[in-house]
């Protein structure tokens, strides 16, 4: 009786779950970050795996302790234990083993509050629900908050509602807000929210509303007329203003049909960074939130050959805001989540790289160390990264060592290799290639 009832779960599961397949994965909604400062959001198109990989790699991982915990070596019949990121099913076989774990636990019609359960959307959207799903479920099988050692974890984001992950997953790729909330506050959804949805209100809802380029309207700063040959608009409610190129020093949000005239752009691969001046302003802007038409960008001067200074003192001029580029990709996941070995997550700012050459086939030698703090931080205390992981999981083998640190070949651009020392581990890294940010020249 016990096999039928869970062969017709199964199977009613498939038929609930199947449209996740027939899906084609779409375009992300929210443009790509044009922030030099955050390859992961750039570079993603290159990877050759998305961010939803290693989403499901580490849902697994933590899928299967549960297990552990609530049969031991055994597992719910129909239980696949797939992990082949080859397989386009992957999602479904990890949704499909999370509802049968969920049914030995809460009982097979019985789910704990606010289950997500299976959705059609993006791949790294069902992605993030079989993480919050499964988040729920390990408050039911440890007391709420507590996990297993070897706990891989996620963004704690991934915990709260859809309309809140959406709100603050928006807001932080557009480069206008940073949740400053505690990542251990029990209240962390909540705060969240309120935080989000205030910012939303009281800096987005209000601006008005874009008109055609022809028509004078009123803007933040009062009339703004139509621009001048050779000018372009703001043409977005999230045209942020930085004064480097690499987004880590936002000054504000520039107002809607605000005139900008365009000098230069940054010729980094992915990098959508372009350098304009204004009444009282130059700075650099994504230009896909302008009226810049792409080949338009295109035909821009190189920022390497053009002598300029960025200031910012127009009305609507911010103190700078010191930023990592992508604060969703770098939150901390909780005090209670741990890496491979019981090492601790630190963001990309916490990475020295030494590069050693030997470059051949779109990659080079290199070697690393991890910080306890970023690594601009005088006296950062930093250790020797001593593992390098390819994204199936293998280790690199070191290929020689200098001044007693390992040396690894490793791809230019983006890629989730993820550097490891004692102590500290990263999920994926960015090599700059000669000439790019971050490069020694």
């Amino acid at each position: 009786m016990r096999r039928i009832i869970y062969g017709v779960s199964l199977i009613w599961l498939v038929l609930v779950a199947l449209p996740l397949l027939a899906q084609e994965t779409p375009s992300p909604s929210v443009t790509e970050a044009a922030i030099e400062a955050t390859p992961e959001l750039e570079a993603a198109p290159d990877s050759p795996f998305g961010s939803e990989v290693l989403l499901l790699i580490n849902a697994r991982t933590d899928l299967e302790l549960l297990g552990d915990i609530v049969g031991g070596t055994e597992r719910p019949l129909g239980w696949s234990g797939s992990l082949d990121i080859n397989d386009p099913q992957l999602a479904l076989l990890i949704r499909l083993d999370l509802e049968l774990l969920a049914g030995r636990v809460a009982g097979m019609n019985q789910r704990p509050d606010g289950w997500f359960g299976a959705v059609p959307s993006t791949a790294e959207a069902i992605a993030r629900d079989v993480r919050h799903d499964l988040e729920l479920l390990a408050d039911m099988v440890n007391a709420p908050g507590v996990r297993p050692p070897g706990w891989a974890g996620a963004d704690v984001l991934m915990r709260c509602s859809r309309g809140v992950q959406t709100l603050v997953n928006l807001l932080e790729r557009g480069g206008v807000f940073t949740l400053n909330v505690d990542v251990n506050a029990a209240d962390f959804c909540q705060q969240a929210e309120i935080q989000a949805s205030q910012f939303a209100e009281a800096n987005l809802l209000r601006l008005p509303q874009n008109v055609p380029a022809s028509v004078e309207t009123e803007g933040q700063g009062g009339a703004v007329a139509a621009p001048q040959p050779g000018q372009i608009q703001v043409s977005t409610g999230y045209t942020v203003a930085f004064l480097n190129r690499y987004g880590t020093e936002q000054v504000g949000v520039i107002p809607l049909s605000t005139a900008l005239t365009p000098v230069a752009r940054s010729f980094t691969e992915f990098s959508r960074m372009t350098l304009v001046e204004g009444d009282a302003f130059t700075v650099f802007v994504d230009y896909r939130t302008t009226s810049l038409a792409d080949v338009d960008f295109a035909l821009l001067p190189d920022i390497n050959n053009v002598n300029y200074e960025t200031f910012c003192n127009a009305e609507w001029c911010r103190a700078v805001v010191q930023t990592a580029g992508s604060p969703a990709a770098r939150r901390p996941t909780g005090s209670a989540a741990t890496g491979p070995g019981g090492r601790q997550y630190v963001p990309v700012e916490h990475l020295v790289t030494y590069y050693d050459g030997q470059d051949a086939n779109g990659a080079t030698v290199a070697r690393f160390q991890l910080c306890a703090q970023p690594r601009n931080v005088a006296g950062a205390t930093c250790e020797p990264v001593t593992e390098v992981a390819a994204p199936d999981g293998t280790l690199l083998v070191s290929v020689g060592s200098v001044n007693g640190i390992p040396q690894f070949r490793v791809p230019y651009g983006y890629s989730t290799h993820s550097p490891r020392s004692r102590s500290y581990y990263m999920v994926d890294m960015w090599i700059a290639q000669p000439g790019e940010s971050g490069r020694p020249r």
